[in-house]
Protein backbone atom coordinates (compact mmCIF):
# COMPACT_ATOMS: atom_id res chain seq x y z
CA UNK A 1 0.00 0.00 0.00
CA UNK A 2 2.21 2.74 -1.35
CA UNK A 3 -0.30 5.50 -2.00
CA UNK A 4 -1.17 8.22 0.44
CA UNK A 5 -4.52 9.79 1.02
CA UNK A 6 -5.28 13.38 1.87
CA UNK A 7 -7.55 13.48 4.86
CA UNK A 8 -10.47 15.90 4.42
CA UNK A 9 -10.36 19.01 6.58
CA UNK A 10 -13.63 20.70 5.67
CA UNK A 11 -13.60 24.41 6.38
CA UNK A 12 -10.22 24.13 8.07
CA UNK A 13 -7.80 25.43 5.48
CA UNK A 14 -5.12 23.55 3.59
CA UNK A 15 -5.08 19.76 3.55
CA UNK A 16 -1.83 17.87 3.86
CA UNK A 17 -0.82 14.35 2.84
CA UNK A 18 -0.86 12.03 5.84
CA UNK A 19 -1.64 8.34 6.36
CA UNK A 20 -1.20 5.50 3.84
CA UNK A 21 -4.14 3.44 2.63
CA UNK A 22 -5.07 1.18 -0.26
CA UNK A 23 -3.48 2.36 -3.56
CA UNK A 24 -5.88 4.97 -4.90
CA UNK A 25 -4.96 4.19 -8.51
CA UNK A 26 -6.17 0.62 -8.07
CA UNK A 27 -9.37 1.81 -6.41
CA UNK A 28 -10.10 4.28 -9.21
CA UNK A 29 -9.48 1.62 -11.87
CA UNK A 30 -12.02 -0.58 -10.11
CA UNK A 31 -14.55 2.26 -9.99
CA UNK A 32 -14.02 3.13 -13.65
CA UNK A 33 -14.56 -0.47 -14.73
CA UNK A 34 -17.87 -0.50 -12.90
CA UNK A 35 -18.95 2.75 -14.56
CA UNK A 36 -17.88 1.58 -18.02
CA UNK A 37 -19.66 -1.76 -17.58
CA UNK A 38 -22.82 0.16 -16.68
CA UNK A 39 -22.62 2.00 -20.01
CA UNK A 40 -22.41 5.42 -18.35
CA UNK A 41 -19.69 6.76 -20.65
CA UNK A 42 -21.70 6.05 -23.80
CA UNK A 43 -22.84 9.10 -25.80
CA UNK A 44 -26.45 10.33 -25.33
CA UNK A 45 -27.25 12.02 -28.64
CA UNK A 46 -31.00 12.18 -28.12
CA UNK A 47 -30.62 13.95 -24.79
CA UNK A 48 -28.21 16.56 -26.12
CA UNK A 49 -30.32 17.11 -29.23
CA UNK A 50 -33.35 17.94 -27.06
CA UNK A 51 -31.36 20.16 -24.71
CA UNK A 52 -29.79 22.03 -27.63
CA UNK A 53 -33.14 22.59 -29.35
CA UNK A 54 -34.67 23.74 -26.07
CA UNK A 55 -31.85 26.18 -25.33
CA UNK A 56 -31.80 27.74 -28.77
CA UNK A 57 -35.60 27.99 -28.82
CA UNK A 58 -35.44 29.90 -25.54
CA UNK A 59 -32.66 32.07 -27.00
CA UNK A 60 -34.91 32.88 -29.95
CA UNK A 61 -37.71 33.88 -27.58
CA UNK A 62 -35.39 36.17 -25.63
CA UNK A 63 -34.19 37.89 -28.81
CA UNK A 64 -37.69 38.14 -30.29
CA UNK A 65 -39.37 39.67 -27.23
CA UNK A 66 -38.02 43.21 -27.74
CA UNK A 67 -39.04 43.06 -31.41
CA UNK A 68 -42.59 41.72 -31.18
CA UNK A 69 -43.62 43.10 -27.77
CA UNK A 70 -44.08 46.70 -26.59
CA UNK A 71 -40.82 48.13 -25.18
CA UNK A 72 -42.06 48.30 -21.60
CA UNK A 73 -39.66 48.07 -18.68
CA UNK A 74 -41.12 44.75 -17.54
CA UNK A 75 -40.75 43.09 -20.96
CA UNK A 76 -37.27 44.56 -21.40
CA UNK A 77 -36.16 43.09 -18.09
CA UNK A 78 -37.83 39.78 -18.93
CA UNK A 79 -35.91 39.64 -22.22
CA UNK A 80 -32.64 40.53 -20.49
CA UNK A 81 -33.06 37.97 -17.71
CA UNK A 82 -34.11 35.29 -20.19
CA UNK A 83 -31.11 36.05 -22.40
CA UNK A 84 -28.74 35.91 -19.42
CA UNK A 85 -30.25 32.66 -18.17
CA UNK A 86 -30.19 30.86 -21.50
CA UNK A 87 -26.65 32.10 -22.20
CA UNK A 88 -25.40 30.10 -19.22
CA UNK A 89 -27.48 27.09 -20.26
CA UNK A 90 -25.88 27.22 -23.72
CA UNK A 91 -22.47 27.70 -22.12
CA UNK A 92 -23.01 24.50 -20.14
CA UNK A 93 -23.71 22.64 -23.38
CA UNK A 94 -20.40 23.99 -24.67
CA UNK A 95 -18.83 22.92 -21.38
CA UNK A 96 -19.89 19.33 -22.04
CA UNK A 97 -18.55 19.53 -25.59
CA UNK A 98 -15.23 20.78 -24.24
CA UNK A 99 -15.07 17.62 -22.14
CA UNK A 100 -15.80 15.50 -25.24
CA UNK A 101 -19.05 14.36 -23.60
CA UNK A 102 -21.47 15.15 -26.45
CA UNK A 103 -20.04 13.41 -29.53
CA UNK A 104 -17.64 10.52 -30.04
CA UNK A 105 -15.55 12.62 -32.41
CA UNK A 106 -13.25 15.26 -30.95
CA UNK A 107 -13.71 17.40 -34.06
CA UNK A 108 -17.51 17.35 -33.68
CA UNK A 109 -17.24 18.25 -30.00
CA UNK A 110 -14.92 21.16 -30.78
CA UNK A 111 -17.21 22.44 -33.54
CA UNK A 112 -20.21 22.29 -31.21
CA UNK A 113 -18.22 24.01 -28.47
CA UNK A 114 -17.28 26.83 -30.84
CA UNK A 115 -20.94 27.19 -31.82
CA UNK A 116 -22.02 27.46 -28.17
CA UNK A 117 -19.20 29.56 -26.77
CA UNK A 118 -17.48 31.59 -29.47
CA UNK A 119 -20.36 32.24 -31.86
CA UNK A 120 -23.39 32.35 -29.55
CA UNK A 121 -21.86 33.82 -26.37
CA UNK A 122 -18.84 35.73 -27.70
CA UNK A 123 -16.57 33.96 -25.18
CA UNK A 124 -13.76 32.01 -26.81
CA UNK A 125 -14.18 28.24 -26.69
CA UNK A 126 -10.44 27.59 -26.67
CA UNK A 127 -9.88 30.24 -23.98
CA UNK A 128 -12.55 28.67 -21.79
CA UNK A 129 -11.32 25.12 -22.46
CA UNK A 130 -7.69 25.91 -21.53
CA UNK A 131 -8.78 27.59 -18.31
CA UNK A 132 -11.25 24.86 -17.41
CA UNK A 133 -8.88 21.98 -18.16
CA UNK A 134 -6.31 23.58 -15.85
CA UNK A 135 -8.95 23.64 -13.13
CA UNK A 136 -9.69 19.92 -13.60
CA UNK A 137 -6.01 18.99 -13.66
CA UNK A 138 -5.14 21.04 -10.54
CA UNK A 139 -8.43 21.12 -8.64
CA UNK A 140 -8.14 23.31 -5.53
CA UNK A 141 -4.37 23.60 -5.92
CA UNK A 142 -3.48 27.06 -4.62
CA UNK A 143 -0.84 27.50 -7.33
CA UNK A 144 -2.24 25.60 -10.31
CA UNK A 145 -6.03 26.05 -10.22
CA UNK A 146 -7.09 29.27 -12.05
CA UNK A 147 -10.39 29.22 -10.14
CA UNK A 148 -8.44 29.61 -6.89
CA UNK A 149 -5.91 32.09 -8.25
CA UNK A 150 -8.73 34.22 -9.58
CA UNK A 151 -10.33 34.72 -6.15
CA UNK A 152 -8.30 37.83 -5.31
CA UNK A 153 -11.27 39.46 -3.59
CA UNK A 154 -11.50 36.80 -0.89
CA UNK A 155 -9.31 34.24 0.86
CA UNK A 156 -10.42 30.67 1.51
CA UNK A 157 -7.29 29.58 3.41
CA UNK A 158 -5.33 30.99 6.30
CA UNK A 159 -2.14 30.93 4.23
CA UNK A 160 -3.74 33.08 1.55
CA UNK A 161 -5.03 35.49 4.20
CA UNK A 162 -1.57 35.82 5.76
CA UNK A 163 -0.06 36.76 2.41
CA UNK A 164 -2.45 39.68 1.90
CA UNK A 165 -1.15 43.19 2.55
CA UNK A 166 -2.63 46.65 2.77
CA UNK A 167 -6.33 47.09 2.10
CA UNK A 168 -6.68 43.46 0.97
CA UNK A 169 -5.61 42.26 4.41
CA UNK A 170 -8.21 44.48 6.03
CA UNK A 171 -10.85 43.31 3.53
CA UNK A 172 -10.13 39.66 4.37
CA UNK A 173 -10.84 40.32 8.03
CA UNK A 174 -14.38 41.44 7.15
CA UNK A 175 -14.85 39.33 4.03
CA UNK A 176 -17.88 37.43 5.32
CA UNK A 177 -19.75 40.75 5.38
CA UNK A 178 -18.45 42.43 2.24
CA UNK A 179 -17.67 39.43 0.04
CA UNK A 180 -21.25 38.64 -1.05
CA UNK A 181 -21.69 42.19 -2.36
CA UNK A 182 -18.23 42.32 -3.94
CA UNK A 183 -18.66 38.92 -5.55
CA UNK A 184 -22.01 39.93 -7.02
CA UNK A 185 -20.42 43.02 -8.56
CA UNK A 186 -17.43 41.00 -9.77
CA UNK A 187 -19.68 38.31 -11.22
CA UNK A 188 -21.78 40.91 -13.04
CA UNK A 189 -18.63 42.15 -14.80
CA UNK A 190 -17.05 38.73 -15.34
CA UNK A 191 -18.68 37.90 -18.68
CA UNK A 192 -17.44 41.15 -20.23
CA UNK A 193 -13.96 40.32 -18.90
CA UNK A 194 -14.22 36.82 -20.42
CA UNK A 195 -15.01 38.37 -23.80
CA UNK A 196 -11.91 40.56 -23.66
CA UNK A 197 -9.67 37.75 -22.39
CA UNK A 198 -10.92 35.50 -25.20
CA UNK A 199 -9.58 37.88 -27.83
CA UNK A 200 -6.26 38.17 -26.02
CA UNK A 201 -5.95 34.40 -25.63
CA UNK A 202 -6.75 33.75 -29.29
CA UNK A 203 -4.18 36.31 -30.43
CA UNK A 204 -1.43 35.20 -28.06
CA UNK A 205 -1.89 31.46 -27.59
CA UNK A 206 -3.59 30.00 -30.66
CA UNK A 207 -1.90 29.25 -33.96
CA UNK A 208 -2.85 28.37 -37.53
CA UNK A 209 -6.41 27.52 -38.52
CA UNK A 210 -7.56 27.26 -34.91
CA UNK A 211 -6.55 30.86 -34.33
CA UNK A 212 -8.10 32.09 -37.57
CA UNK A 213 -11.42 30.33 -36.91
CA UNK A 214 -11.61 31.52 -33.32
CA UNK A 215 -10.90 35.14 -34.19
CA UNK A 216 -13.31 34.99 -37.11
CA UNK A 217 -16.17 33.54 -35.08
CA UNK A 218 -15.59 35.93 -32.19
CA UNK A 219 -15.57 38.73 -34.74
CA UNK A 220 -18.97 37.65 -36.08
CA UNK A 221 -20.52 37.70 -32.59
CA UNK A 222 -18.98 41.09 -31.82
CA UNK A 223 -20.05 42.57 -35.16
CA UNK A 224 -23.65 41.44 -34.70
CA UNK A 225 -23.87 43.04 -31.27
CA UNK A 226 -22.16 46.25 -32.44
CA UNK A 227 -24.65 46.58 -35.30
CA UNK A 228 -27.60 45.92 -32.98
CA UNK A 229 -26.39 48.37 -30.33
CA UNK A 230 -25.70 51.13 -32.88
CA UNK A 231 -28.73 50.76 -35.12
CA UNK A 232 -31.29 49.75 -32.49
CA UNK A 233 -29.93 51.15 -29.23
CA UNK A 234 -33.23 51.17 -27.31
CA UNK A 235 -33.83 48.90 -25.47
CA UNK A 236 -30.99 46.70 -26.70
CA UNK A 237 -28.19 48.43 -24.82
CA UNK A 238 -29.94 47.78 -21.55
CA UNK A 239 -30.84 44.23 -22.55
CA UNK A 240 -27.24 43.46 -23.48
CA UNK A 241 -25.71 44.88 -20.30
CA UNK A 242 -28.31 43.40 -17.94
CA UNK A 243 -28.12 39.99 -19.65
CA UNK A 244 -24.33 39.89 -19.25
CA UNK A 245 -24.66 40.74 -15.55
CA UNK A 246 -27.38 38.11 -15.07
CA UNK A 247 -25.26 35.49 -16.83
CA UNK A 248 -22.25 36.30 -14.65
CA UNK A 249 -24.18 36.11 -11.39
CA UNK A 250 -26.02 32.94 -12.45
CA UNK A 251 -22.75 31.28 -13.45
CA UNK A 252 -21.15 32.23 -10.13
CA UNK A 253 -24.07 30.78 -8.18
CA UNK A 254 -23.66 27.51 -10.08
CA UNK A 255 -19.91 27.14 -9.56
CA UNK A 256 -19.54 28.61 -6.05
CA UNK A 257 -20.65 25.50 -4.11
CA UNK A 258 -18.55 23.10 -6.18
CA UNK A 259 -15.14 23.60 -4.54
CA UNK A 260 -15.18 26.75 -2.39
CA UNK A 261 -14.74 25.91 1.27
CA UNK A 262 -13.41 22.45 0.45
CA UNK A 263 -9.81 21.35 1.16
CA UNK A 264 -7.11 23.30 -0.70
CA UNK A 265 -4.01 21.24 -1.43
CA UNK A 266 -0.76 22.22 0.21
CA UNK A 267 2.12 23.17 -2.05
CA UNK A 268 4.07 20.05 -3.00
CA UNK A 269 1.41 17.53 -1.98
CA UNK A 270 0.70 14.85 -4.57
CA UNK A 271 -2.75 13.35 -4.00
CA UNK A 272 -3.94 10.75 -6.45
CA UNK A 273 -6.51 11.65 -9.09
CA UNK A 274 -9.24 9.91 -7.07
CA UNK A 275 -8.35 11.66 -3.83
CA UNK A 276 -7.95 15.10 -5.39
CA UNK A 277 -11.27 15.03 -7.22
CA UNK A 278 -13.42 13.53 -4.46
CA UNK A 279 -12.05 15.35 -1.42
CA UNK A 280 -11.97 18.82 -2.98
CA UNK A 281 -15.42 18.63 -4.64
CA UNK A 282 -18.90 19.07 -3.22
CA UNK A 283 -22.20 17.89 -4.66
CA UNK A 284 -25.47 19.78 -4.43
CA UNK A 285 -28.34 17.40 -3.70
CA UNK A 286 -30.03 16.38 -6.95
CA UNK A 287 -33.60 16.84 -8.06
CA UNK A 288 -35.36 17.73 -11.34
CA UNK A 289 -35.15 21.50 -10.77
CA UNK A 290 -31.64 21.42 -9.30
CA UNK A 291 -30.33 19.23 -12.12
CA UNK A 292 -31.77 21.60 -14.71
CA UNK A 293 -30.65 24.85 -13.06
CA UNK A 294 -27.11 23.57 -12.41
CA UNK A 295 -26.81 21.87 -15.79
CA UNK A 296 -25.59 18.69 -14.12
CA UNK A 297 -22.74 20.47 -12.35
CA UNK A 298 -24.43 19.79 -9.03
CA UNK A 299 -22.96 16.27 -9.50
CA UNK A 300 -19.52 17.80 -9.15
CA UNK A 301 -17.82 14.71 -7.71
CA UNK A 302 -19.04 12.47 -10.52
CA UNK A 303 -18.19 15.11 -13.11
CA UNK A 304 -14.61 15.46 -11.85
CA UNK A 305 -14.11 11.70 -11.65
CA UNK A 306 -15.52 11.15 -15.16
CA UNK A 307 -15.34 14.44 -17.09
CA UNK A 308 -16.26 12.80 -20.42
CA UNK A 309 -19.50 11.36 -19.01
CA UNK A 310 -22.73 12.82 -20.48
CA UNK A 311 -24.42 14.78 -17.73
CA UNK A 312 -27.67 12.84 -18.05
CA UNK A 313 -25.83 9.81 -16.65
CA UNK A 314 -24.57 11.53 -13.51
CA UNK A 315 -27.51 10.49 -11.34
CA UNK A 316 -26.87 6.82 -12.14
CA UNK A 317 -23.14 7.31 -11.57
CA UNK A 318 -23.88 8.87 -8.17
CA UNK A 319 -25.55 5.64 -7.07
CA UNK A 320 -22.24 3.89 -7.78
CA UNK A 321 -19.76 6.55 -6.65
CA UNK A 322 -21.29 7.46 -3.29
CA UNK A 323 -21.18 3.96 -1.71
CA UNK A 324 -17.78 3.36 -3.34
CA UNK A 325 -16.32 6.46 -1.65
CA UNK A 326 -17.80 5.55 1.72
CA UNK A 327 -16.44 2.01 1.43
CA UNK A 328 -12.94 3.32 0.66
CA UNK A 329 -12.87 5.95 3.43
CA UNK A 330 -13.26 8.96 1.10
CA UNK A 331 -15.43 11.75 2.43
CA UNK A 332 -18.32 12.31 -0.03
CA UNK A 333 -19.84 15.72 0.68
CA UNK A 334 -23.32 16.52 -0.58
CA UNK A 335 -25.45 19.40 0.68
CA UNK A 336 -28.70 21.09 -0.23
CA UNK A 337 -28.39 24.29 -2.31
CA UNK A 338 -28.99 26.51 0.73
CA UNK A 339 -26.60 24.52 2.93
CA UNK A 340 -23.90 24.59 0.24
CA UNK A 341 -23.98 28.38 0.03
CA UNK A 342 -24.02 28.56 3.82
CA UNK A 343 -20.90 26.34 3.92
CA UNK A 344 -19.07 28.69 1.54
CA UNK A 345 -20.05 31.70 3.66
CA UNK A 346 -19.04 29.92 6.88
CA UNK A 347 -15.56 29.27 5.48
CA UNK A 348 -15.19 32.92 4.48
CA UNK A 349 -16.22 33.90 7.99
CA UNK A 350 -13.85 31.41 9.63
CA UNK A 351 -10.81 32.54 7.64
CA UNK A 352 -11.70 36.19 8.18
CA UNK A 353 -12.02 35.75 11.94
CA UNK A 354 -8.73 33.87 12.18
CA UNK A 355 -7.06 36.56 10.12
CA UNK A 356 -8.24 39.17 12.59
CA UNK A 357 -7.08 37.10 15.58
CA UNK A 358 -3.66 36.55 14.02
CA UNK A 359 -3.28 40.27 13.36
CA UNK A 360 -4.18 41.03 16.97
CA UNK A 361 -1.63 38.52 18.28
CA UNK A 362 1.05 39.97 16.02
CA UNK A 363 0.27 43.51 17.19
CA UNK A 364 0.37 42.44 20.86
CA UNK A 365 3.80 40.84 20.38
CA UNK A 366 5.05 43.96 18.63
CA UNK A 367 4.08 46.16 21.58
CA UNK A 368 5.58 43.91 24.26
Amino acid sequence: MDAQIVLPMHHEGIAAVTSPRRPASTAYAELRRTVVDAGLLERRYGYYAMRTLGCYALLAVALALPIVAPPTLALTLLAAFTLGFVSVQIGMLGHDAGHLAVFRSSRANYAFGILCWSLTLGVGFWYWRARHNAHHAHTNDAQGDPEIRGMSLVAFTEEDARQRTGWQRVAVRYQAVVAPVLLLVFSALAVIAFRVESWLFAGRELRGSRRAIELGVLGVNTLIWVIVLIWAPHPWRGIFLVSQAVAGVYLSLIVAPNHKGMPVWATGSQPSFLERQVLSSRNVKPGPITDYMYGGLNYQIEHHLFPTMPRVNFSRARAIVMPFCLAHGLDYEELSPVASYAAVWAELDRVGRLSGINDQVTNNKATE
